[in-house]
């Protein structure tokens, strides 16, 4: 019983307890989420089961969501539920403005990490040092965002969807907006609508897989989690070599796609399809004629079986 499992996380439930819940359903421990979803979040919250767990890493990384921020009230949580530490009654935003200010924010962006994330500074949780009354320097750190759409402006309130990079917080995003729409603004509500290949279309609520006899019925295998990386497939002789965690060599190469950069990681199939590791090309390979019989060219980086 390995997969993963594309949960609608319910207002109010930590991603943990959620873990916790789907244990108990599925009756096993190796359970783990891939993103932690903050407890006022509703949304996308993949977990994987057994093996699923092994190849959290190697998941495609982008993230959706749909916000609602307040214009007007900046908090020490940079969400709704903070304490109030600025307030603006004069809120003269247009439309015009916000569009501008979400393209300034569009593309690479730096973002502090907000003092209630679970980033470590000096091997302390930042969440940790906060219900102790304290505030640290971090280091800032680079993100993405692919997309960002003003859906709707009803004062104090903007309604945006944004496509963004792992490590986004929604949050510092809708602080920093506010600071450049000179009213400062806070997070009041948060759907994860992507994460990864996994959608809010497709994602069940926990009631629903409480009433499932068979929950594996809808998990999603390691190896349609991974369709992202291209597949490679080797000759049965060496199969138990891949297993043991043994490099690659040309001749044991079955089939494969070409071109590979070197770096890129791929899918190692057995002859009969079945996903035996995650592996990693050593250089360019772009002709498979051209290189020697005995050269290595894949390094396994996660040995599944």
């Amino acid at each position: 019983m390995d997969g993963f499992l594309n949960v609608n996380k319910p207002k109010g439930m930590t991603s943990h307890d959620v873990v916790d819940e789907i244990r108990r359903l599925v009756g096993r421990e190796k359970v783990g989420h891939t993103g932690t979803l903050d407890p006022e979040a509703i949304g996308v919250l993949p977990l994987a089961i057994g093996k699923a767990t092994k190849i959290i890493q190697f998941l495609e990384g982008g993230k959706g969501y749909r916000a609602t921020m307040r214009l007007g009230i900046t908090t020490n949580t940079q969400d709704i539920t903070g304490k109030v530490i600025a307030k603006s009654d004069e809120i003269n935003v247009s439309n015009e403005r916000i569009r501008e200010v979400f393209n300034n924010f569009s593309g690479k962006i730096e973002q502090m990490p907000p003092m209630v994330s679970a980033v470590k500074v000096k091997g302390e949780r930042l969440y940790k040092l906060a219900r102790e009354g304290k505030e640290v320097e971090r280091p800032k750190r680079t993100v993405e965002i692919y997309r960002l759409d003003l859906l709707d402006y009803e004062p104090p309130d903007i309604t945006f969807e944004v496509s963004c990079s792992r490590g986004t917080y929604i949050r510092t995003l809708c602080h920093d907006m506010g600071k450049a729409l000179g009213c400062g603004a806070c997070l009041k509500d948060l759907v994860r609508t992507k994460s990864g290949i996994f959608t809010l279309k497709e994602s069940h609520p926990l009631e629903e897989l409480e009433r499932m006899p068979h929950l594996e019925d809808i998990f999603l295998s390691l190896d349609s989690a991974l369709a992202h990386l291209a597949i490679v497939k080797i000759k049965e002789r060496i199969r138990e070599s891949v297993l043991n965690g043994m490099p690659i060599e040309v001749s044991g190469i079955r089939e494969l796609s070409l071109p590979i950069k070197g770096g890129e990681l791929v899918r190692v199939h057995n002859s009969k399809g079945l996903l035996l590791a995650i592996a990693q090309a050593l250089f360019d390979i772009k002709d498979l004629k051209r290189i020697e019989e005995e050269a290595v060219i894949f390094k396994p980086v996660r040995v599944l079986g």
